[in-house]
């Protein structure tokens, strides 16, 4: 393990990852894939809470779509697929209306590797953990040492309290807030350490990186594919830098990212950050204007720039001073480790020793009534990457 050397004095807690069969991201594979290299690369599009598998040894369900309220609650993510989605039972992504352009990491859909959540006994594990809600509330509900956990996949949606008799709400945040008790939690949907993309790579490809050129991040752009290199663009080639697009299929695109020096955003619209993380964990340093990212934390204050003029000048400058550039990497990466794994990964001991010592929380007929008023309310935020 890569991540977990300074963790190793605590207790590794035994998790689940799970999906539902009609969730358009992540992996789709059986429970008894264990390799975190072919976990990853099945992936519909993005790399996820891949940490969880590759560095916590957690094991990985895609489960059937169940007809509860609770477990519908997808449909309200992202409406306009809400309709194909069940789709993705037998097809997969690029099937799916106004997706063909996508390219998923597995031949098989979801369904192909569903399994029906009553078949696991979910006691013998101390977290399990849902992205977006999979698990029925009466499930979560009857295993009192087990944590339970969910966090909606495409938007901040039902995080400012915990819903559906669940224990946590995974908020997306990652500002190394360390919770102390059951409620709502800082975890980012990339959770990853500072190198466990990195060592993914190194051990699939048997090579170390090629660390050369310049890795745009998709958003910089509205192309879709991205085919080629916008004008705003222009100024690193013609400075004689190599301009690295975004790929489609998930183990080209992060091989990609692995082999480049840097990762820069520029221009296009505000991301979250989640590629931003990747990135750090692949080894590129990334470079861009914090105002753009929601996960601002990522951004060192020596890597902000504001434009493509203060951009150029500081990759010159690095190409000069490789002994700058590895101190600015090391200190990214150590941001990215303390707060999108070591801190969440806090959290999550945290919440399980607090359920165990005071119970689950109470669930009452108001509780139930109030989550279901909740799927009349939900908004959904645009920015996601």
């Amino acid at each position: 393990m890569s991540s977990t050397n300074k963790l190793m004095i605590m207790n590794i807690p035994k998790i689940a990852l799970v999906k539902q069969e009609t969730y358009q991201d992540l992996y789709v594979c059986p429970v008894t894939e264990k390799d975190p290299a072919e976990i990853l690369f099945s992936s519909m599009g993005r790399v996820g809470p891949i940490g969880l598998m590759a560095e916590l040894g957690a094991d990985f369900y895609i489960i059937k779509e169940e007809p509860m309220p609770e477990t519908q609650i997808y449909k309200k993510v992202i409406p306009h697929l809400a309709k194909h989605l069940h789709l993705l039972k037998t097809q997969t992504l690029d099937k799916i209306p106004g997706q063909e352009f996508k390219q998923p990491g597995s031949p098989y859909p979801n369904g192909k590797f569903a399994v029906d959540y009553r078949q696991i006994n979910w006691g013998k594990y101390d977290i399990v953990i849902s992205i977006n809600v999979t698990l029925p509330t009466e499930l979560v509900r009857s295993y009192p040492h087990t944590l339970f956990a969910y966090m909606i996949g495409e938007a901040n949606m039902a995080t400012k309290k915990v819903h559906f008799g669940y224990d946590i709400t995974l908020n997306q945040m990652a500002r190394g807030i360390v919770a102390q008790r059951c409620g709502v939690v800082d975890f980012p949907y990339t959770f990853v350490g500072f190198n466990t993309l990195d060592i993914i790579m190194q051990r699939y490809l048997k090579r170390p990186s090629e660390r050369n050129g310049i890795f745009m991040e998709i958003n910089s752009t509205k192309e879709r594919p991205v085919t080629r290199v916008p004008e705003h663009f222009k100024p690193l080639e013609e400075a004689g830098y190599k301009i690295i697009l975004h790929k489609q299929k998930i183990f080209d695109n992060l091989q990609s990212i692995y082999d480049a020096k840097y990762f820069v955003k520029m221009g296009g619209r505000p991301i979250r950050g989640n590629s931003v993380a990747e990135a750090i964990s692949l080894g590129a340093l990334v470079i861009m204007d914090k105002r753009e990212i929601i996960h601002q934390e990522l951004i060192i204050d020596e890597c902000h720039v504001r434009n493509m003029n203060e951009l150029v000048a500081l990759i010159n400058q690095l190409e000069a001073d490789p002994v700058l550039y590895k101190a600015l990497r090391r200190k990214q990466r150590e941001v990215l480790q303390q707060l999108f794994f070591d801190a969440p990964l806090e959290s999550l001991n945290n919440c399980l020793h607090d359920k165990r010592q005071n119970g689950p929380r109470a669930y009452s007929w108001w509780d139930l009534i109030s989550d279901r008023l909740c799927f009349f309310n939900l908004k959904t935020l645009k920015i996601k990457k």
